[in-house]
């Protein structure tokens, strides 16, 4: 790999902008990019101040042998866990969440290797809908194979989302954990059924909420039968 392409990769792997560098560097743009490209290379003062700001070594942006060995592994622990940190605060809640649960179960994968790790749950045959609706019928289920996390543990049943008025939090294709019980709290996220309609949706007095903007709320008629079927704890990890 050339100066020009790690040089590139470093400053893409901090998220700055070739503009915003070359202002940090109090350089041209022009001037950056002929370094990018390969056709100049900066002193070795320039140099120096470049890993400085991206935390990388001098001797990786140079093609120093020792370094050109690991070039993916060119940012030290210290640097590259902060990289991560700095990734994982930009994400909005729902993001951090989903991190979160992954991490769990790889954490606990990694560190009880021996123990059994795969639950077995009723899962739906028809999908319930985050758009328009769909029929759902508790005597077509089937069983999935899911990864054991504690929210899985608390899970009755799991069902898959058809559509995506439930973004970001719920994407359409997701399998969702659900516990079954009548009610849920105002601002919860169940899993309803309105006039033989299956939803999963935000409960609100008076109102079923899509997460999605473009998509309306439901807004149920004093003649719907409108039942909450159970709790969305979580999405489901499958099996492989």
């Amino acid at each position: 790999m050339t100066f020009g392409k790690r040089l590139i990769k470093a400053r893409e792997n901090k998220g700055y902008k070739q503009n915003q560098f070359a202002e940090m560097l109090k350089i041209t743009a022009t001037r950056l990019n002929y370094w990018e490209k390969d056709k100049r290379e900066p002193d070795v003062a320039m140099i120096k101040k470049i890993s400085s700001l991206l935390e990388v070594s001098s001797d990786w942006l140079i093609g120093n042998d020792e370094y050109s060995k690991s070039s993916n592994n060119f940012l030290l622990n210290n640097d590259n866990e902060k990289f991560l940190l700095k990734k994982y605060r930009s994400l909005d809640k729902y993001g951090q969440e989903a991190v979160e649960k992954v991490l769990d179960v790889e954490y606990e994968r990694c560190t009880n290797p021996n123990e059994a790790s795969i639950l077995e749950l009723p899962i739906s045959e028809l999908k319930v809908s985050a758009g328009v609706g769909e029929w759902l019928d508790y005597e077509r289920f089937d069983t999935i194979r899911i990864i054991d996390t504690p929210e899985a543990r608390k899970a009755d049943i799991v069902i898959e989302v058809d559509g995506d008025s439930m973004e970001p939090k719920f994407n359409d294709g997701d399998k969702v954990l659900v516990r079954l019980q009548p009610a849920v709290e105002v601002g919860e996220i169940g899993i309803f059924t309105m006039d033989n309609q299956g939803y999963i949706k935000q409960y609100a007095d008076d109102r079923l909420i899509s997460l999605n903007p473009d998509y309306d709320d439901i807004y149920p008629s004093e003649y719907s039968d409108t039942r909450c079927i159970g709790k969305v704890i979580g999405k489901a990890i499958e099996a492989e």
